[in-house]
């Protein structure tokens, strides 16, 4: 049987079932709820359970009230915005395709990755766009592909969803060739990766205008392309010590695979984590 056949139903399944975290803490621990993307990092942060998901589920859970904890730090600042009232907005992130190098299209991927996810031997895993940035993103690089006249047609039809806590884990696994990922992700996992070109990775601010261009509609909402950007925000006085370590961590940061331009973190004079006005 082909491989997209076997994976179908997998696929569908398990992005309904992509959390991954231990809930509330039985000590006086502060709970840190994060992006899938962030949860190598956010479990480096001294002092906190962590809870990873996508960031449109992560929000979802706390605006309806069966999360509450004491800090977020999504891959959306605006969602961290909506959330908390305001955001420190403290790293950014690139999109790249991981590969598995055990994969018979594994040379394929390397050298023509755009010509060789088309391809119906090879296997494609992304998220749902639904549940978090890195889906819809998967979807605008695409469409910047396709605008720059790259045969990208057939590449989301006949991929494979899976929840951001469990992509590169699967693809690890062996099931997938290749995976739509954040750098970091592929960097935490040792997975390769093909870096995709700045026209098309959502990272590089001299290509803000080209981004907005590329746009994509989920469940009825528009979503146009931006840089890739992260937000955090307590919510109590407890998570306001682990957001200050997390956002203010550059080089934890940089050695988790994301960028901090030199300005990092932003955030309002008020609300300086690194004291008690936050």
């Amino acid at each position: 049987m082909h491989r997209r056949r076997l994976l179908a139903g997998f696929g569908t399944l398990a992005a309904f079932g992509g959390c991954l975290g231990t809930g509330r803490p039985t000590d006086e621990r502060a709970t840190l709820l994060v992006a899938g993307s962030l949860l190598p990092l956010a479990q480096a942060v001294p002092g906190a359970v962590v809870e990873a998901h996508g960031s449109l589920a992560a929000a979802r859970l706390v605006e309806d009230g069966l999360r509450e904890p004491d800090a977020v730090a999504l891959a959306d600042p605006a969602l961290v915005r909506a959330l908390v009232g305001w955001t420190a907005t403290f790293a950014t992130n690139a999109m790249a395709v991981a590969y598995d190098p055990e994969s018979p299209a594994a040379s394929a991927i390397e050298s023509d990755w755009v010509t060789a996810l088309a391809r119906e031997d090879v296997t494609v895993g992304r998220t749902d766009p639904r549940t978090d940035p890195l889906g819809y993103r998967t979807l605008l690089t695409l469409d910047l592909a396709r605008r720059a006249g790259l045969p990208v047609e057939g590449i989301v039809e006949s991929s494979n969803v899976f929840p951001e806590t469990q992509l590169v884990r699967t693809l690890i696994d062996g099931p997938l060739d290749a995976a739509f990922v954040y750098r970091n992700m592929a960097e935490n996992h040792g997975a390769p990766r093909v870096d995709l070109p700045p026209e098309l990775d959502l990272s590089e601010p001299a290509y803000a205008d080209r981004y907005r261009e590329a746009t994509v509609s989920v469940d009825g909402t528009t979503r146009r392309g931006e840089l890739i950007r992260y937000g955090a925000a307590p919510f109590t006085e407890r998570g306001r010590a682990v957001c200050a370590d997390l956002v203010y961590g550059a080089e934890r940061l940089r050695r988790f695979g994301f960028s901090v331009p030199p300005r990092y973190p932003e955030l309002p004079a008020s609300r300086d984590l690194r004291t008690n006005t936050g």
